[in-house]
């Protein structure tokens, strides 16, 4: 079991869960794909800036079944080409994700609510 992935099912029940939680997705890169998939606006999801919110919760010994709120932001990049008058423009995105993490392994299991 990965440390980061340790951390936040030690904080389990703490105001530092989140955080941590977070921390762990974005080492394991279980976010970039859900949050792509889930992207309204932009053409890219940017996670590393993404905050979890907990929703729901169900504990049981093997696994820990959450359901999280995300906000975070995509962009939409120009060609990147000399005289584009194309910005690169940011865009607010929020997501509701299922994160299903096995107590054994501490492997986690990301996607999309839809």
């Amino acid at each position: 079991m990965k440390a980061e992935m340790l951390a936040a099912l030690n904080a389990w029940g703490r105001t530092d869960f989140a955080p941590l939680l977070r921390d762990a997705l974005l080492v394991e890169d279980a976010l970039f794909a859900p949050l792509q998939k889930a992207m309204l606006h932009g053409s890219q999801a940017l996670v590393e800036q993404a905050s979890l919110m907990l929703l729901r919760s169900q504990d049981t010994a093997e696994a820990l079944d959450l359901e999280v709120g995300v906000n975070y932001a995509s962009i939409t990049p120009g060609c990147a080409c000399e005289g584009d008058p194309t910005p690169m423009s940011e865009w607010p995105e929020y997501a509701t994700l299922r994160v299903r993490i096995d107590r054994v392994t501490g492997s986690a299991m990301v996607m999309p609510v839809t």
